[in-house]
């Protein structure tokens, strides 16, 4: 019930304090070679994937938030899902 309460709470917040990204896009990018970047539900690990971006795939950033891991997340869009990415492995 706490973590639902939580997630809840999480999502009003983000979709309240989100500053927008005006239509950018850019690329999943890792540092090792044919891997991917997960996409998550949530801007925390804690989130479950959604999907994996191939490394080199286009995204388009539509939002970014801190993450529960102080840590920025970009919402983004790929392939037609939409998802949270860190911003580590996002390339502009």
């Amino acid at each position: 019930m706490k973590r639902l309460i939580t997630s809840l709470l999480l999502a009003v917040s983000c979709s309240i304090a989100t500053p927008p990204v005006q239509a950018q896009y850019g690329y999943a990018c890792t540092r090792d070679y044919g891997s991917s970047v997960n996409l998550r539900r949530g801007p925390t690990r804690g989130y479950p994937v959604v999907a994996s971006i191939p490394a080199g795939s286009p995204v388009r950033f539509l939002s970014w938030v801190w993450g529960g891991d102080s840590m920025r997340w970009y919402r983004v869009e790929s392939s037609g899902l939409v998802g949270f990415a860190r911003e580590y492995y996002l390339c502009p």
